[in-house]
């Protein structure tokens, strides 16, 4: 059995597969920094400046941002983890000084929010589109009713296709 597909829907795979392929391929990290510098400056980005309000170290002109900028380059430099580094800095200030949420109790929602917001969204779309779509009030017409609603169009067809002149004489 050969099944067809209509334009509108095909369009709306489509769509899906091209969401879909792009949040996977965003989705991929392209690796950590090759240089020291990139990875000294990558990690300043992900820890918040004490003395500024929220803003990273490396955002930031505070004489306190400058030094951690400092430290966490020379730790680069000893060979010590982005992980190591970073508790580090969580042990001397706290956890808010950590600017990346971790992916664990009541911080996963920031990471699962957003999907969930999407998918409640794509799912109310889809509730509102099919409801529309449904063209059947649940009235069965007799087959007298259908000839009638025939002989109306007929009639409204001719009616429509008559000059505007004709109608003022």
């Amino acid at each position: 059995m050969l099944v067809t597909v209509k334009p509108r829907t095909l369009s709306w795979v489509l769509l899906a597969l091209v969401t879909l392929v792009a949040l996977l391929f965003g989705s991929f990290d392209a690796g950590d920094p090759q240089t020291p510098s990139e990875r000294a400056a990558s990690l300043a980005a992900t820890i918040a400046c004490p003395q500024c309000s929220g803003q990273p170290v490396s955002e930031s002109s505070a004489p306190i941002a400058q030094v951690i900028r400092a430290e966490i380059k020379e730790q680069v430099d000893q060979g010590r983890s982005d992980s190591e580094i970073r508790s580090y800095y969580v042990e001397q200030y706290g956890q808010w000084v950590n600017l990346n949420p971790s992916s664990s109790g009541f911080d996963s929602l920031v990471w699962i929010s957003p999907f969930l917001v999407v998918g409640i969204a794509l799912g109310g779309l889809t509730l509102a589109f099919s409801r529309r779509k449904s063209d059947s009030t649940g009235i069965e017409l007799t087959k007298d009713e259908e000839e009638q609603i025939r002989e109306i169009r007929k009639v409204h067809r001719i009616d429509s296709e008559a000059s505007p002149n004709d109608l003022n004489t």
